[in-house]
Order: structure tokens, then C-alpha cells, then sequence
């Protein structure tokens, strides 16, 4: 079954390049939220969000505001949670209009959970926005839809949403 294109309006050179150079901008926006969030780079990682940002990660919580979303979700939670992360997205999908902007991203990973020491595979699709702000693209918001996150000896066959021991 072949996926439905979206119809393209005929565009100037100008505007191609520039929609190009904004889909490569936030290519490279995503690819150092990863780095950031495996480093554990909290700072660098807090100057990729706009100050109203929105996250929405699931089981793992909702966030309103940088200053939450950093505070609460990265440098308490993801710090003292996981002792390694390996984020690879891949297959994006790219709307821009204008000085805003929506992504569809798959998400393979792994990471080890503590204070389990457990390795856990995670898959699911972020849906991010985001926003040029001073000409930068930053994020705006971000849900991520998990298709699995399971104990690595297990897989997601066996158990697709795994409960992290209490």
C-alpha cells in the first residue's frame, strides 16, 4: 500500500531553498536533542526549547514550560533514572509553514534503567512542533507515542509496555 503524497504547490527557487534550509535546521535540531539527552548535557539541551514549550512523554509524565520540562523531566528524572541512552530517530517527516513547523520521527533506542541496572528497548514516534524564534528553529512541543518499551531479554513480543519495578 503505497503512502498518500501530499500535493506540493508550485513553489519559487527561493522559497524551495529556504523550506530546504529549515528541514535541515530542524534535521539538526532533532539529531542534538539526541546528543544532548544521551550526553546528559542538561544545559545545552534546555537552550533547544522555547520557554512555553510543551512535552508530553507518556507514562513517563507531562511537562509545561522549559524551566518544568528541564527541571523536572531531565535533570531529575532522566539524571537519576538512566545510566545510558542511545537514541537513533530516523524516517522524519517535515511540514514547514512558515516560522512554524510539525515532525513525525520514528524512535529506536536503548537505555538502562536504574536502580534496576536493567537494559530496555524503546520504540515509538515523536510528534514534535517547532517554532523560529530570533531565526533559530527551537521546540515547541513534543509527545512521544510509545510502541514499546520492554526489559531487553524479553522484547517487545513477549511484553510490549513493561512496568518499571517499585
Amino acid at each position: 500500500m503505497a503512502i498518500p503524497k501530499k500535493a506540493a504547490a508550485p513553489m519559487s527557487m527561493e522559497t524551495a531553498i529556504r523550506q530546504l534550509l529549515d528541514i535541515e535546521a530542524i534535521k539538526q535540531l532533532k539529531a542534538r536533542y539526541c546528543y544532548c539527552v544521551d550526553a546528559s548535557d542538561w544545559d545545552a539541551l534546555e537552550q533547544l526549547w522555547t520557554e512555553d514549550a510543551l512535552c508530553d512523554f507518556g507514562f513517563f509524565g507531562r511537562y509545561e514550560g522549559r524551566a518544568q520540562i528541564m527541571g523536572t523531566l531531565f535533570r531529575q528524572l532522566s539524571a537519576n533514572a538512566a545510566t545510558f541512552n542511545a537514541h537513533m530517530v530516523h524516517n522524519p517527516l517535515i511540514d514547514i509553514a512558515s516560522d512554524a513547523a510539525k515532525a513525525s520521527w520514528y524512535l529506536t533506542a536503548q537505555t538502562i534503567i536504574q536502580p534496576h541496572n536493567q537494559a530496555v528497548w524503546v520504540m515509538g514516534i515523536y510528534h514534535d512542533e517547532y517554532r523560529r524564534v530570533n531565526d533559530a528553529w527551537q521546540i515547541s512541543a513534543s509527545k512521544f507515542d510509545f510502541k514499546y518499551y520492554t526489559p531487553f531479554e524479553e522484547g517487545w513480543a513477549k511484553t510490549s509496555i513493561w512496568q518499571i519495578p517499585t
